[in-house]
């Protein structure tokens, strides 16, 4: 008998087994004996879930009846579907039953329901109909906290340049940003300290003239995370815009300058947690100026400086995020 769903089968056995159940009937002393073996892939239910459900199909008592031995082999495969072979022996004589299935629980139900019924039928048509005890469930651990999908960061920050200005540059900012499990976004803003960096011009320029400069910018960086919670690092792509200014001294007559200033940079970043809100940020950069104004002097027309093609950043700091 081949694909024939467990409940069909539960009915078909129960037709099949009510001659064999009156032929032996249950006496009050019953020394019969009960051999079955149970053979199932990982995660299908246990040779004792499935004592347990014989058990209470025959209502809470396995008593097999004098002279009646029962032995059954079940071995459950799981291909394209779940299918059972079931071999049955009771008082002498045997038995062989294919079985298929959605799932192996459906399986061991249908063994169960055909030991049963070799056992006692009048004991299963009794109590068939009682549901089946649902276990209590299992203590959980409370649900961990969800963790925060982006974090807000506010932040200062020291930084040193070098391609600005006409010597290395140090100064002082701020940011915020945001950060995700594997991606970060600052925006960053810088001061230079170096008010006061001398250039001092070639001839023919006055031996005594040179100039003084300045830089403001902002940063917008992308980063991506490459690391993991006790340390992030990773690239980054980096676009700057500021102003350089710039005042000639020195000469017949001095003047103030200021030009935009644009560059685009990649880099890398890491940061180091220092508790559970508080990290130290490190950004090392290449920085690409797109326009190189030229300073001069006026009436004299000896450059002064003009950006390199190619400048550095480099800067740490303390974060807040949260």
């Amino acid at each position: 008998m081949k694909r024939l769903l467990p409940k069909l089968l539960a009915l078909t056995a129960v037709l099949i087994l009510a001659t064999l159940g009156n032929a032996h009937p249950v006496h009050a002393e019953a020394t019969g004996a009960l051999t079955f073996s149970w053979q199932a892939p990982a995660g299908c239910p246990s040779r004792d879930d499935l004592r347990a459900e014989i058990a209470r199909l025959l209502g809470g008592e396995i008593r097999v009846p004098k002279g009646g031995d029962i032995k059954a082999v079940a071995v459950v495969a799981h291909g394209q579907t779940w299918s059972l072979a079931i071999e049955t022996e009771l008082a002498g004589q045997p038995g062989r039953r294919s079985i298929e299935a959605a799932s192996c629980q459906d399986l061991a139900d249908a063994t169960a329901l055909i030991i049963a019924l070799m056992i006692d039928p009048n004991a299963v048509a009794a109590h068939a109909t009682q549901p089946r005890p649902v276990p209590p469930p299992a203590p959980s651990d409370p649900a961990p906290q969800k963790a925060r999908r982006v974090a807000y960061l506010v932040g200062i920050h020291a930084a040193g340049s070098y391609g600005t200005l006409p010597s290395i540059d140090a100064g002082l900012g701020g940011g915020v940003g945001l950060a995700g499990r594997r991606w970060r976004v600052e925006l960053r803003g810088t001061y230079g300290l170096r008010r006061d960096q001398r250039v001092t011009a070639p001839s023919p320029a006055p031996a005594d003239s040179y100039g003084r400069f300045n830089f403001v910018a902002a940063a917008l960086a992308g980063c991506v995370n490459l690391g993991r919670e006790s340390l992030a690092f990773g690239p980054c792509a980096d676009a700057e815009v500021g102003v350089l200014s710039a005042k000639g001294l020195g000469v017949s007559e001095g003047f103030p300058a200021q030009t935009l200033w644009l560059a685009l940079g990649a880099g890398a970043y890491a940061a180091i947690p220092l508790g559970p809100h508080l990290s130290l940020p490190l950004h090392l950069d290449v920085v690409a100026p797109l326009l190189r104004p030229e300073f001069v002097f006026r009436n004299v027309l000896t450059r002064v400086f003009r950006a390199p093609v190619v400048g550095g950043r480099i800067s740490a700091g303390i974060e807040l995020h949260f």
